[in-house]
């Protein structure tokens, strides 16, 4: 991705993630939390201005919990499933996705992707389509194409999120818990001795 946004100066991702992420034991946390920083900080690196990245909100005090995984590519392609785009995600642990497309492309967006999309981003920014008085909201209306749904992100980034949605979080800072290592907290399935220790230390754990 870090080398598609560098080919293509128009390109721009926004990343929406959980902000605790899916993994309890502390030292597993620890090192998902530096992997999304790395991944972040290349990405951000290669295409300066054009990568946001944010934690849906979910009930007051509390953050949305995100359970599956979406990409969508220029409103003209989607990947909906359980699949995570990490090593162990598409290498070691078992899931499903699919993928998907609209024949129906109406000034180069597939419609049934676009809706998806929009859709989505609106439950994550907690955004109705009108208000009170049925009036359209904005920021639902500047999520019908790509660009506009992309600076929405950036400015509501500008304004700490606006309390619609929180900055990327980057994990507890202490150096009391010392982060797993990735051979086992993200293993890429070629050796399953890793996982196997790694469970057993969790197991002898509980």
């Amino acid at each position: 991705l870090g080398q598609r946004l560098t080919a293509r100066p128009n390109l721009k991702v926004i990343l929406v993630t959980p902000r605790e992420g899916d993994l309890v034991p502390a030292p597993f946390a620890r090192r998902a939390f530096a992997q999304r920083k790395e991944a972040v900080d290349l990405l951000t690196a290669a295409a300066p201005g054009r990568v946001v990245a944010f934690h849906p909100s979910g009930f007051p005090g509390r953050f949305a919990q995100l359970r599956s995984a979406v990409v969508i590519v220029d409103d003209v392609w989607s990947l909906t499933g359980a699949t995570h785009l990490r090593r162990r995600g598409m290498t070691f642990d078992g899931s499903a996705a699919v993928a998907s497309f609209d024949r129906n492309i109406v000034a180069g967006y597939s419609q049934k992707v676009q809706a998806q999309r929009v859709a989505l981003m609106a439950a994550r920014l907690g955004v109705a389509r009108f208000d009170a008085a049925g009036l359209p909201v904005p920021e639902f209306l500047r999520l019908a194409r790509p660009s506009s749904a992309f600076a929405l992100i950036r400015d509501l980034l500008a304004q700490n999120g606006a309390g619609m949605i929180q900055p990327l979080w980057h994990g507890p800072q202490d150096a009391t818990i010392l982060p797993q290592t990735d051979d086992i907290a993200d293993p890429d399935g070629t050796n399953g001795a890793p996982g196997g220790l790694g469970l057993a230390a969790f197991l002898s754990e509980a």
